[in-house]
């Protein structure tokens, strides 16, 4: 009895593709359009309109050339009309095609004519290789018993030499062809599988509906797709050290959901779904002893692994931050700011255009002008170059998420940067890179520097001279930090010699100058010296 059961079972497993393929071809398709998009760090919601006659009786309403990536759990469905809805399902288009897109197709093309013009130049290359055999099979000239004048003779010779040599260079020529074809071909194939990649079925939504007599809908769809969402960078553009900081605030938009947002609205969210909104469970904290396990290779198996940095190749608009007296207005000047209990959403008013290729765009959210407090600083035991610092008070107003910078000073771009605004700090510190104008060198002061031994221990003797130089043309400040080294061993003993009226902090052992320069002023007046008592059957780093 249990045999016919299986079968049966089998059977109609096999027949619910089907039943969904008949549902499908039944349904009446419904055309939508894209009116808002939501763009989270993570994903995006997605909001459709359309209009249908919905038919007397019971039907089914397809909502077709969807992205193959909703979330059916987040499928909201609102609509006017005399009729009922009885069931919303989401699934894979299984009759439709994906349509190529325009740039898929033109690559297509170019491969076809590739592969014409490799087989052409491989052809004219065959030709040439005969021609070489025929003229090497006829280069014998004359009878065994006739001989053959020195003049003809010549002339043969010639003629062979002549056309070899015209030949391989033909061949020396075809055979470059053919490698930059070949390349070229393997480049757009490469492409192809990128385009192709996103070139996938679409998706739909299948709407089973119930009217007493035939009416005109109005329907509203929304849902969240995956593979979108946006990251914050900034531009930040400096002056010189007495002009306010210009912030322009943008988003490196990119969606591959398999659906183009055309002439949309757009709204960018600081919301990420993907996170979860349950509560941690904080349990009860054991503790017991550790035992590390080492591998072969004298590594300790047990540590975590390092996260991965996940490079973003990413085309960064550089849209220049100007006021509006006179100059062409930017989608930060056309941006509505909502703040909610949660999350901040960032309102385009203009009508905004993402293609579904992966591509990132950048939408300008915010440009602010900002007064800064400007500083240099420079630790010249690491890196003798001096870091110039934009000291931002207030800047919690601004509604900023942590991202990589673009820093731009005195009309220079001088590298990128990240702005950290996840800390606690009434001041946000903004690094504006390196200034080749301070001259900072540290120098070893051989003459107080020694190596002694006392006793069963040896005593070093250590001092290091600073001196700063300001070329620029107005005063600056600047930080200058050193450090004493801290003893956490009772066997080694360390005092301070000098410290040449820095101000000292006993529990991180740096040592600090804070300095005002005036033009062209030289400051070289910073030691710092100290000694090391130790056991001399002992080794440190020094």
């Amino acid at each position: 009895m249990l045999y016919p059961m299986k079968k049966k079972l089998i059977v109609l497993l096999f027949m619910f593709p089907f039943v969904q393929l008949i549902a499908q071809a039944e349904a009446i398709p419904v055309k939508s359009s894209i009116k808002e998009v939501t763009v989270f760090l993570s994903g995006a919601q997605i909001s459709r309109t359309a209009n249908a006659v919905v038919p007397k009786g019971a039907s089914t309403m397809m909502f077709t050339d969807l992205s193959p990536y909703i979330n059916a759990n987040s499928i909201q469905l609102t609509a006017k009309g005399d009729f009922t809805i009885m069931s919303v399902t989401f699934q894979q288009d299984y009759l439709e095609k994906p349509q190529k897109s325009k740039e898929l197709i033109q690559l297509e093309d170019t491969l076809e004519k590739l592969n014409k013009e490799l087989d052409f130049q491989k052809s004219m290359r065959d030709v040439c290789t005969a021609e070489e055999s025929m003229l090497n099979a006829n280069k014998i000239v004359g009878g065994s018993n006739t001989g053959l004048k020195l003049i003809d003779l010549k002339e043969n010779i010639d003629f062979f030499k002549s056309r070899l040599i015209e030949i391989k260079t033909r061949f020396i020529s075809l055979n470059e062809k053919i490698k930059k074809i070949s390349e070229n071909i393997q480049r757009v194939n490469q492409q192809i599988a990128v385009f192709a990649s996103t070139n996938k079925s679409s998706g739909i939504i299948l709407i089973d509906v119930f009217a007493k007599e035939a009416d005109q809908a109005e329907f509203s769809l929304s849902y969240y797709v995956s593979n979108s969402g946006w990251v914050p960078v900034y531009d930040i553009r400096a002056k010189d050290v007495n002009s306010p900081i210009s912030l322009v605030y943008k988003a490196n938009v990119a969606q591959n959901s398999g659906e183009d947002w055309k002439n949309v609205k757009l709204t960018l969210s600081t919301g990420n779904p993907t996170l979860g909104g349950s509560k941690p469970q904080l349990n009860p904290w054991y503790l017991s002893f550790l035992y590390a396990r080492y591998d072969n290779n004298k590594n300790i198996s047990n540590r975590p692994a390092a996260m991965n940095k996940v490079s973003q190749a990413a085309e960064y608009s550089q849209m220049e931050a100007k006021d509006n007296s006179g100059y062409a207005n930017t989608l930060a000047d056309y941006t509505e700011v909502t703040e909610s209990q949660t999350n901040i959403e960032f309102e385009i008013k203009v009508p905004y255009s993402i293609m579904s290729d992966g591509r990132n765009i950048a939408v300008e959210i915010q440009k602010h002008s900002v007064n800064a407090e400007y500083e240099y600083y420079c630790a010249p035991k690491l890196d003798r170059d001096a870091f110039l610092l934009a000291k931002i008070t207030g800047w919690d107003q601004y509604n900023l998420l942590p991202g990589e910078a673009n820093l731009y000073f005195e009309g220079t771009y001088v590298g990128k940067s990240y702005l950290n605004t996840r800390n606690t700090n009434d001041t946000l510190d903004i690094s504006l890179g390196r200034d080749k104008s301070i001259i900072v060198t540290r120098t070893k002061f051989k003459d107080f520097c020694s190596s002694k031994t006392i006793g069963l221990n040896k005593k070093e003797t250590i001092c290091w001279g600073i001196t700063v130089r300001n070329q620029k043309k107005q005063a600056i400040k600047i930080i200058i930090d050193e450090q004493f080294p801290i003893s956490n061993d009772k066997d080694i003993e360390i005092e301070k010699l000098e410290m040449s009226s820095g101000l000292y902090n006993e529990e991180s052992g740096k040592l600090t100058w804070k300095l005002k320069m005036e033009p062209s002023e030289i400051k070289k007046d910073m030691k710092i010296s100290y000694s090391i008592k130790y056991p001399k059957s002992k080794l440190i780093n020094l």
